[in-house]
């Protein structure tokens, strides 16, 4: 499988002109994210959540790296960390920024907008390596960098962090192509950094892989392909191939295992997904008829195929594109100009197939429990029995779409005749791809860049003590993340916690602080240790009709010393001292 198209410009030049377009783009597709960089995110849920996993990731590393995953949240339970995605890999990575003291928002809000480049870029290199045509390679970056499903899942950032799919895929080519090892170490360092990047998409991508390196290495119809005809037993690189597919694999379970123990343990706690929640997270075929409320264009015409996490809509311009693709080719002008122009645009057939093989599976996969593949990884593969929404896969679905549609644009501008036609068709089929995703400004919601001065006083009458256990009211799956995100100033153990599952001793404690603060509510909290609590009158209004009892109630307790109290917000924050015998 000789490699012979030749790329007009290096590999580094397209790469940083790649990158700088995608920049452009992804403010402009996210506006006003970019206004917002230090101080917005979406909503005060998920993204907080995930900015104090990034900034636990960088407390916990230097110091105490072997209990990473024993979180300061929902205490006293262990392994805290893996009731979500762990997203060790962009946590690492931006580890660095939190050291030299950045502020977290901001680092979150770089690698959320990174995962659209990133996507498009890596997206663009891996169909130019296919078709050695920069025009069709950005397109297909357009298409999986913007689909209309990020929009739908802006709220989650492990949901943009896609980039390690294509760099896999290109990973893989390269070593079906040369049978070299270090292809090998590259696939599997790529698979294992998407596994540890979204658990969701790192799973999908491995039988999505097997998918594409079985159709890739399948002995094909003389008619299909000229190229290994052979059965590849009869392949000289046959065994360097298997070498590196065998590397790839032992990286893959090197790196994740310690994530997969940790998630083990933590099953023990949360059990596994009801059926219920995958039947509400499975694609229905109209899915893919669903955009997002904010499509411009689709929004509202589409509106009756929209359900949660069911969001699918690739776009006409990616299906078209992608239809035509994999028409039969026929002999066009492109066969009377010179063999190096013509080895630039041309795409082997049987990598069609396989990115189409690939994208019914993938199609197939996210109907869950409506399909026939997923079914069987529940009953068979332990891992798909935590996962939640099967439809999910339907990025795979738009991957697909994109490598394809990338290739046709390769293969209509190799039959065309004119030089400024053949410049202008990327150009144009561009702009209707992003005209086609284009969204109405997203929701952007401010938060504090620093914490409440409250914490400060915490710190100080704890003095030189163990990190104190800390228990915060109002207490609901709606505060509890704002709360997390101020720990990430003061890193003390929380009673309080937001994660993907909820341990049934945070249910049981919720309820017994339900008239909060009665002899009950104050018997559970003395039962776990708790040594301060933090009562937020900024947030009293959502949870009591007459907070100003609330605090008169309080200052009644003898069991609860007041040691500051604070403005924030519009309200005060009052920090209280648990009186033990």
């Amino acid at each position: 499988m000789n490699d012979s198209r030749r790329p007009a410009i290096g590999a580094p030049t397209f790469v940083t002109a790649t990158l700088l377009l995608f920049i452009v783009l992804t403010a402009v597709m996210t506006y006003p994210q970019v206004l917002h960089l230090r101080d917005g995110v979406h909503d005060t849920g998920d993204p907080l959540l995930v900015t104090w996993i990034f900034a636990w990731v960088a407390h916990q590393l230097p110091f105490a790296p072997a209990h990473l995953f024993d979180a300061n949240i929902f205490y006293p339970e262990r392994q805290t960390l893996a009731f979500a995605e762990t997203m060790l890999a962009p946590a690492i990575a931006v580890a660095p920024l939190h050291w030299l003291g950045v502020e977290p928002i901001l680092i979150y809000n770089l690698v959320f907008l990174a995962g659209f480049v990133l996507s498009g870029v890596a997206t663009a290199l891996l169909v130019r390596s296919l078709t050695g045509h920069a025009g069709g390679a950005i397109v297909a970056g357009l298409i999986f960098a913007f689909l209309p499903y990020r929009i739908d899942q802006y709220p989650h950032l492990q949901l943009q962090q896609t980039q390690w799919i294509p760099l896999s895929l290109w990973a893989l080519h390269a070593l079906i192509r040369k049978g070299r090892v270090r292809d090998g170490v590259w696939l599997g360092v790529c698979v294992g950094c998407q596994i540890l990047s979204c658990v969701y998409y790192g799973l999908f991508l491995i039988p999505y892989l097997a998918v594409v390196a079985a159709a890739l290495l399948m002995p094909v119809a003389r008619g299909l392909t000229p190229v290994a005809r052979n059965p590849p037993s009869s392949d000289p690189d046959w065994k360097k191939r298997a070498v590196g597919l065998l590397i790839a694999a032992a990286i893959v379970c090197v790196t994740v295992l310690p994530v997969g123990i940790a998630y083990l343990q933590a099953r023990r706690v949360v059990g596994e997904r009801a059926l219920q929640e995958i039947v509400d997270g499975s694609a229905t075929w109209d899915s893919y008829l669903a955009a997002p409320a904010e499509n411009v264009l689709y929004g509202k015409l589409f509106a009756r195929f929209v359900q949660p996490e069911r969001v699918l809509f690739p776009g006409f311009v990616a299906t078209v594109l992608a239809t035509l693709a994999l028409l039969p080719r026929r002999t066009t002008n492109v066969e009377r100009r010179t063999s190096n122009e013509r080895r630039t645009t041309n795409v082997e057939p049987r990598a069609l197939v396989a990115y189409a093989l690939a994208g019914l599976f993938a199609f197939d996969l996210s109907l869950g429990v409506h399909g026939f593949t997923f079914p069987l990884l529940y009953a068979y593969v332990l891992p798909f029995r935590s996962l939640r929404a099967p439809s999910r896969m339907g990025v795979m679905v738009g991957f697909s779409l994109a490598v394809l549609a990338g290739c046709a644009v390769a293969r209509i501008a190799a039959a065309l005749r004119s030089p400024r036609a053949r410049q202008l068709l990327p150009v144009v089929v561009g702009a209707l791809v992003l005209m086609e995703y284009a969204s109405r400004p997203v929701r952007i919601t401010l938060v504090p860049r620093t914490a409440p001065a409250i914490y400060a006083d915490l710190l100080r009458d704890r003095g030189d003590s163990a990190p104190a256990i800390l228990f915060e009211f109002p207490m609901t799956p709606d505060d509890d993340p704002t709360y997390m995100y101020y720990a990430t100033f003061h890193w003390q153990l929380l009673v309080n916690g937001y994660s993907g599952f909820f341990p049934e001793s945070y249910v049981e404690f919720f309820k017994l602080i339900a008239r909060f603060p009665d002899a009950r509510s104050l018997a559970a909290i003395k039962k776990r240790g708790v040594g301060y609590v933090v009562v937020h009158g900024e947030r009293l209004k959502k949870w009591r009709d007459n907070p100003v009892l609330l605090m008169r109630q309080l200052g009644d307790q003898r069991e609860l010393a007041l040691v500051s109290r604070r403005p924030w917000q519009g309200g005060e924050i009052s920090l209280y001292r648990v009186v033990y015998p």
